[in-house]
């Protein structure tokens, strides 16, 4: 396995909305994922995406409305119990691709699963990329109360504000008694297979202060079901990247 190191200097929504890219993903991380299945956290994320989603949507709305939609729902004040799957934003130049099509993803992933052929990153890239299906998020995961709230504010300044990915969401808190529990946030780009840009997004997330371990995922693998713990014994996530604060620079390193 290879490992880079990228330095900063190296690169110069309405409710309802899922908006592109925005689907299924793992909820909060607690003592209570070790029973979990893959189905169970295909099953979570499906919920969540079923819920209601606050969205500002900077397409339609002002920036000077983002500081009181950020302190009105902050994660830490949100729950989910109250029937809200996600908290997001959108970037004024965020756009839906017109030609992503996932009726014939599934269709040829329900064609690779019964060919014989090998299933892994290679092959589920070739079908994304022929349904255009290519959008992916950096993902990390925050302990509830302050450091979510602040953590989610930079990330939803830079994506409103236009200087890192084309839309991002957090997860809301839960009433359910865990001193673990934490929120994922996620970060959108639009096409994992360049890593150029995938590089840029991890560099724009560091660059508004997180320091934390992130690993990053394609969308594809979302839409298909694969989480951990799968039967074909793929990794959800391509990439992690740590972040080594004594040389201010991260470390990435494939995973798949």
């Amino acid at each position: 396995m290879t490992t880079m190191e990228v330095d900063p200097a190296d690169y110069g929504y309405h409710d309802n909305h899922h908006g592109h890219g925005q689907h299924g993903d793992h909820l909060h991380g607690s003592h209570g994922d070790a029973g979990k299945t893959s189905d169970d956290y295909a099953a979570e994320a499906m919920a969540a995406d079923m819920d209601r989603w606050i969205t500002f949507d900077a397409r339609v709305k002002d920036l000077s409305d983002l500081d009181p939609w950020l302190n009105k729902f902050a994660p830490s004040k949100v729950m989910r119990e109250d029937g809200v799957g996600w908290i997001a934003v959108r970037a004024e130049s965020d756009v839906d691709d017109p030609l992503q099509d996932l009726v014939h993803l599934q269709e040829g992933w329900e064609n690779l699963k019964h060919s014989g052929r090998a299933i892994n990153l290679e092959t589920i890239t070739s079908l994304a990329l022929n349904n255009h299906c290519t959008v992916g998020k950096w993902l990390f995961h925050v302990e509830d109360g302050f450091k979510v709230d602040y953590a989610w504010s930079a990330i939803a300044r830079g994506v409103v504000e236009g200087k890192l990915g084309s839309c991002a969401k957090v997860s809301p808190a839960s009433k359910t008694p865990d001193a673990e529990r934490r929120h994922v946030v996620c970060v959108y780009n639009m096409n994992y297979t360049n890593k150029d840009e995938v590089w840029l997004l991890e560099n724009a997330i560091r660059h508004v202060g997180i320091k934390c371990p992130m690993s990053y995922k394609p969308d594809a693998y979302t839409y298909l079901g694969i989480y951990r713990k799968n039967k074909w014994g793929l990794r959800p996530t391509i990439y992690h990247s740590d972040f080594d604060v004594s040389k201010g620079s991260s470390v990435i390193a494939p995973c798949f």
